[in-house]
C-alpha cells in the first residue's frame, strides 16, 4: 500500500512560505508555539512519573547520504561518522530488554541517520520481531537506496510501515522512489512517501540546525513532551536526551554500560523530564535554545 502526501508543488510552497514566515520572527513564532501548546495540553495525557517511553529509536549506523542543509548530522561529521555501525550483541542485548520489560510501544530503526545504509537491517527487523511479537516497527528514509526488493525484503522481516522523505527542490521523485511508485502495485507492506525539500525548515532541532531561523535570546516557556515519550539509542550505545539532539550534546546514558530501564528510571532523567513538562527549558544547554513543540503521543499512537 503506497500513501502519497504533499504532492501538489504550489500548496506545499505556500505551506513552506508560511513556515519561513513563522520561524523567522520570534513574537510571531512564540505565539504560534504557545497556540499549539494549548492543543497539546487537551491532548496530552497525564503526566506520570512511573511510565515506560513509548516509542525507541534505534541507531544501527550512524551514518547519512544526503546534505539537507537543515540537518546538523550531515554525511560526514560530529554526529555522523562514517563507517559506525551497532554491534550484533548490543543490538541482541536491547531487543532482550525491550522484551524482558514487556515493552508494548512502538520501535523506530532510525534517528538522526540513513538507516538503509546499513545492509544487515532485514536481520535486525528479524532478530527484533522474533523477541517483539507485536509493536509496530517502522522507518524514515531519504529514499536514496529503496528498491522494490528491499523494501519488501524488510516487510516479510516484520516492518510494518516506511516512511520515505523525498528530497528535491524542485519538488520531483528521485530515480528510486519513481521506480518504486511505479511499481507499488507489488508493495508488501505500507510505504508513506513525502515531497520534502532540502531548502525546507521545521525550527532549529535543538538549536543545532546549521541554518537557523530564530535564535532565541531566552529559553521557551513552553512544555516539551519528548523525553517523556521517546528513548534513543545510537549506534554505540549512547542515550541522548532526545530524537532533536542530532549531535548527542546531552547524554542520558549508555546502554553497554547501564540497562535501558535503568537509564530512563535513572534520577537525572526522571528529574529532566519532570522539569520539563512544567515548561522549564532551562533545563538543558540544548533546550535553553530548542523551538520545538510537538504532539504528546497519545496511548497505542505507532510513530
Amino acid at each position: 500500500m503506497l500513501k502519497v502526501r504533499h504532492k501538489n508543488k504550489y500548496l506545499f510552497d505556500l505551506k513552506k512560505g508560511i513556515r519561513r514566515i513563522l520561524y523567522s520572527h520570534e513574537p510571531v513564532l512564540k505565539g504560534y508555539l504557545k497556540a499549539k501548546e494549548i492543543f497539546i495540553k487537551r491532548n496530552s495525557l497525564p503526566y506520570d512519573k512511573d511510565a515506560l517511553f513509548e516509542k525507541i529509536f534505534i541507531e544501527t549506523v550512524s551514518q547519512c547520504n544526503n546534505d539537507c542543509g537543515f540537518c546538523p548530522v550531515p554525511s560526514k561529521g560530529e554526529g555522523s561518522p562514517e563507517g559506525r555501525f551497532m554491534t550484533e550483541g548490543l543490538f541482541a542485548k536491547i531487543m532482550n530488554e525491550l522484551a524482558g520489560l514487556s515493552f508494548k510501544g512502538s520501535v523506530a530503526f532510525y534517528c538522526n541517520n540513513e538507516p538503509l545504509m546499513d545492509r544487515r537491517l532485514p536481520f535486525w527487523v528479524k532478530e527484533a520481531r522474533e523477541k517483539l511479537h507485536n509493536n509496530f516497527f517502522y522507518l524514515y528514509t531519504n529514499g536514496t537506496l529503496i528498491s522494490l526488493e528491499g523494501a519488501n525484503q524488510l516487510f516479510e522481516t516484520g516492518l510494518n510501515r516506511i516512511i520515505i522523505d523525498n528530497y528535491d527542490d524542485e519538488h520531483r521523485l528521485i530515480p528510486p522512489v519513481q521506480d518504486l511508485m511505479d511499481h507499488a502495485a507489488s508493495l508488501k507492506g505500507e510505504v508513506i512517501l513525502d515531497y520534502r525539500h532540502k531548502n525546507d525548515y521545521l525550527g532549529n532541532r535543538a538549536g543545532q540546525n546549521p541554518n537557523p531561523g530564530v535564535v532565541l535570546k531566552e529559553p521557551l516557556r513552553l512544555r516539551c513532551v519528548r523525553p517523556s515519550r521517546e528513548l534513543v539509542v545510537g549506534y554505540d550505545g549512547t542515550v541522548p536526551l532526545c530524537c532533536a539532539d542530532g549531535l548527542w550534546k546531552v547524554r542520558m546514558g549508555n546502554v553497554q554500560e547501564t540497562g535501558l530501564k535503568d537509564i530512563w528510571f535513572s534520577g537525572h532523567f526522571k528529574d529532566v523530564r519532570r522539569i520539563l513538562w512544567e515548561a522549564d527549558r532551562s533545563v538543558t544547554e540544548i533546550c535553553r535554545v530548542c523551538d520545538a513543540v510537538n504532539l504528546s503521543c497519545p496511548k497505542g499512537a505507532r510513530i
